[in-house]
């Protein structure tokens, strides 16, 4: 269970803050620095360099800060010290048109409270506090300085240091925390509380759940709220419906808000879903990484594990969110043991292996931006077929990609004349295809060229390859602009029967030069394509398949660029052979 894990993962990693509930770790950009007479200083940013990606960019550093007791979303909660800006400096250049009212009063009751607790503790950080808030041209002086902040821009009070961390200011609310909250849980009554099993209080609410962004609330989102009649039950109240005790909603909470944080390894953005992953101890190995960007060394490990030697019993939890409005979306979750997604991810670099036709070498494994690019011409196709591809690689053969995935990578490959042997997108349609054969029992395709298949769908895509070799031959060091590839693959790859006529009298034209030229290639293609069509006869049972389904399409696919990748395999390898005995004819040219 989802909230299980989260909540596990609190009270593993995140101890101090569920003992200390009334305060929270949260990114505050700026501190008002005040002098003790209560002048206004000037603005001290808070900003700490995070790497994402490529770029490294700067975000505020965390703060703990008072939390609140209850929601805010209604009525005058400030909190001590340290708030929205709205709260703390009033109305300003980041007040929303129609709001100003609103942050007037925040800001007045933000005020009251500096001065009552001052009064209370007699705290000379407060009290300098309180005597800047009773100078209005000096909270004019700080508001100017702050007028580039956004709506929403959380700011903490600083006097030689930040009020927060002064011992009166968090004894005082821990106590106000505490009584705060012992009234809302009475109120609420109790129940058993869904995470842990145990009979007691409950939460009426939860906490909001910050720093998702995607599409959700800047003040924070929630996983578990029922704050509309329509989603209740039995008259139960808000969190009634879906009891959890308030130290276990907390936990959950916490755990969410620290995993979502772009700055602790935990987290991925892909398709605008935010995807977050942990394991129950801690680990080295980081899947998600080893998706995003297949480092080599890592996935050539991963290709040499043996699963029943190195099990790896840790357990491996992944969940991905986005947001609507103010609620939190489920988009995936999975929890597995580590070494069995070690095995399915070495399963899902294994199923995309191909020859790269450029190097005559295995190619290197896919990344994920370049399987994105292969279905979508921007490389954001919809979220689903990018969630499809993460369970894949996560899942393993369990969740098999669909032909969804299979008809994006056809259709673009078919579009891409110049991309069109990249061993990247031939290896997803690999993966694709094989996870449909499986599923029938029938015998998946290789990763490099089988002269043993006889589907006439593979064949074709090597009498394709045969056509246009022929082609790049005859042309010899004149440049080839379109190849007869360029021109009849789309056909060729869905209705054979149409294609291939019209490509049997160029390679007669291409034939008859090279029988000028260069007779020996010239043997050895038309041997090639002898023995192609005759297989294809006998497989089809007619000269050529009138059309390809999409299993069709994939094993054309597959075919085309096997053969090239043989093809130019033997030709780096015969002109070494030759270079070797200087002054000898090589029959083999290979294509540029």
């Amino acid at each position: 269970m989802l909230v299980q894990a989260l909540a596990e993962y609190a009270d593993r990693n995140l101890g101090d803050q569920l003992a200390d509930e009334a305060w929270e770790e949260n990114p505050v950009p700026y501190l008002i620095e005040i002098s003790s007479s209560g002048a206004f200083l000037n603005i001290t940013p808070r900003l700490v360099p995070v790497v994402r990606g490529k770029k490294t960019v700067s975000t505020p550093a965390p703060l703990l800060v008072p939390c609140s007791p209850v929601p805010r979303n209604a009525g005058l909660y400030p909190l001590l010290a340290a708030d929205d800006i709205k709260y703390v400096l009033g109305a300003g250049l980041w007040t929303t048109k129609g709001q100003e009212e609103n942050n007037r009063e925040r800001h007045q009751a933000f005020v009251e409270l500096i001065r009552a607790v001052a009064s209370s503790t007699n705290d000379e950080a407060l009290e300098a506090c309180a005597r800047f808030f009773d100078q209005p041209a000096q909270v004019e002086l700080a508001r100017v300085a702050l007028q580039d902040a956004k709506p929403g821009t959380r700011v903490a009070l600083s006097v030689d240091g930040p009020v927060v961390e002064r011992a009166a200011v968090r004894s005082y609310w821990r106590t106000h925390y505490a009584a705060a909250s012992e009234t809302r849980v009475a109120r609420a009554g109790s129940s058993q509380c869904l995470i842990s099993g145990r009979i007691g209080p409950i939460a009426p609410t939860h906490k909001p759940i910050k720093g998702l962004g995607l599409g959700g609330q800047a003040s924070g989102v929630s996983l578990m709220s029922f704050d509309k009649e329509a989603f209740r039950s039995y008259g139960w109240e808000q969190n009634a419906n879906s009891p959890v005790a308030p130290d276990r909603a907390m936990a959950y909470v916490l755990a969410l808000n620290h995993l979502l944080r772009r700055d602790n390894g935990h987290r991925r953005d892909v398709a605008g879903v935010a995807f977050v992953f942990w394991t129950r101890e801690a680990s080295e190995f980081d899947p998600m990484s080893v998706i995003d960007q297949a480092d080599e060394a890592q996935v050539d490990a991963l290709l040499r594990l043996d699963p029943r030697v190195d099990p790896d019993p840790n357990q491996f939890y992944m969940a991905g969110f986005s947001a609507n409005g103010a609620r939190m979306l489920i988009r995936y979750w999975v929890s597995d043991s580590l070494g069995h997604v070690k095995a399915n991810l070495k399963e899902w670099f294994a199923g995309q292996r191909v020859m790269d036709v450029y190097s005559a070498a295995m190619a290197p494994p896919p990344k994920l931006w370049q399987l994105l690019a292969a279905l979508d011409r921007e490389g954001k196709p919809p979220s689903d077929r990018t969630l499809a591809l993460l369970r894949r690689a996560i899942e393993g053969p369990a969740q098999p990609l669909g032909y969804r995935i299979l008809t994006a990578a056809l259709a673009r490959l078919r579009v891409s004349k110049e991309n069109r042997l990249e061993s990247h997108r031939v290896g997803l349609i690999r993966l694709c295809l094989n996870d449909q054969l499986r599923m029938k029992g029938e015998s998946l395709m290789p990763e490099v060229l089988d002269a043993r298949e006889q589907h006439p769908a593979y064949l074709c895509g090597r009498l394709l390859a045969v056509y246009e070799s022929i082609q790049y031959n005859s042309a010899g060091e004149t440049k080839v602009n379109q190849t007869v590839a360029d021109r009849y693959y789309s056909l060729a790859s869905t209705r054979p029967a149409l294609a291939f006529p019209r490509l049997a009298d160029l390679g007669q034209k291409h034939l008859r030069k090279l029988r000028r030229d260069k007779r020996g290639a010239m043997v050895r293609l038309e041997q090639q394509i002898q023995d192609i069509l005759g297989q294809i006869e006998r497989a089809a049972g007619c000269r050529f398949p009138a059309s390809l389904d999409l299993d069709g399409q994939g094993r054309f696919v597959l075919g085309y660029h096997h053969q090239h990748a043989a093809d130019r395999a033997a030709a780096r390898a015969h002109k070494q052979q030759q270079d070797q005995k200087p002054g000898t004819a090589t029959e083999f040219e290979e294509e540029e």
